[in-house]
């Protein structure tokens, strides 16, 4: 199973949405609808299986579009120690499926995109592959073994989130390493291209987070 959270953060192409949605329902896909991200869903009039959150930040006619359709609800109270992007994570992973997409994760509030990163951290023990995306990026945390599933010519970038990242070799790319080691709070690893389609990362310790970035 794959499930789809859309989040209220900033969507600029509702086009991109609205495909990404069709491509990500059918039988195996569930798409949870996270509070405020509801108006993006009446826009393009796509129906979620869920409606999550404390609904402090979704407005009123999309939540009555939201009533109208007769969409599940999952509700939690307005003052609570999580987001609403984290609870709809916690509530995904719960259900253990294959994998989780997180569309509209980043915006022009960058507490909460710092936060919906960091988020990967958080439930990368579950072993569910957790990607956060708009239009133009891909975010995750890579295993130390990863085959890259990208487009020749894209622009990825790998980061460290631990204090370093030892024996990091990387085949396929414009910029190989061997063997090498990263540290946080340099740039080493920003802005390779693939230009392999079997193109791979690999460490030995610590956490790498991988970008994909497209103009």
């Amino acid at each position: 199973m794959k499930i789809t959270i859309v989040t209220n953060g900033k969507i600029e192409s509702l086009s991109w949405l609205e495909m990404k949605l069709k491509e990500n329902s059918g039988k195996d896909g569930f798409i949870i609808c996270a509070d405020g991200a509801a108006k993006y869903l009446r826009t393009i009039d796509f129906v979620p299986d869920l409606l999550l959150g404390d609904l402090d930040s979704i407005d009123k006619d999309a939540k009555l579009w939201m009533e109208e359709k007769k969409v599940p609800l999952k509700k939690f109270p307005e003052k609570k120690d999580q987001t609403d992007t984290e609870i709809a994570l916690e509530y995904s992973v719960s259900k253990e499926p294959d994998e989780i997409e997180v569309l509209g994760a980043f915006g022009s509030r960058m507490d909460h995109t710092l936060a919906n990163v960091q988020l990967l951290e958080g439930f990368f023990d579950s072993g569910i592959s957790i990607r956060l995306m708009d239009e133009q990026n891909e975010v995750w945390l890579l295993g130390k073994h990863t085959r890259i599933v990208g487009r020749k010519n894209e622009n990825l970038s790998i980061i460290p989130i631990t204090e370093s990242v030892t024996g990091v070799s990387l085949r396929g790319f414009e910029y190989p390493l061997e063997n090498s080691r990263l540290a946080r709070g340099h740039t080493l690893g920003i802005s390779n291209i693939i230009r392999d389609h079997k193109a791979e990362i690999s460490f030995k310790e610590g956490k790498l987070l991988a970008v994909i970035a497209r103009d």
